[in-house]
């Protein structure tokens, strides 16, 4: 049975982010799939002209996908964990948690939706 979390964003990009290369996206993305817990096998970024970045992790329990845009000083974000031999929902809560902090140096979780993927 398929079973997964999708959690998605569009979240304000502090000014940080605005100094970020496709490396810090990368190493952002990672290093907060890592303090979740999750298993990152592979990650591919690309800086857009004159303006913009994406960047993706592929991770043993599905992906992440990062979009800057800052003509609009905004980040979509989305994560889809799938539920692989136990329950993933915490770690993906988690992974939102920390790129919500990294990205928009904020807490709150106002901007995420969820959705629960059963099937």
């Amino acid at each position: 049975m398929i079973q997964s979390h999708h959690f998605y964003a569009i979240l304000p990009a502090s000014q940080s982010v605005f100094h970020w290369d496709t490396a810090d996206f990368i190493r952002v993305i990672k290093n907060a799939a890592k303090t979740a817990n999750l298993t990152v096998i592979g990650e591919l970024a690309y800086a857009f002209q004159p303006q913009g970045v994406s960047a993706v992790i592929l991770l043993a329990e599905s992906h992440v996908a990062l979009h800057f845009w800052p003509e609009e000083a905004k980040v979509t974000i989305d994560i889809h964990i799938c539920d692989y031999q136990k329950d993933n929902q915490a770690k993906a809560r988690l992974l939102a948690k920390i790129l919500t902090i990294q990205i928009s140096e904020s807490e709150s979780m106002h901007g995420w939706n969820y959705l629960y993927i059963s099937g």
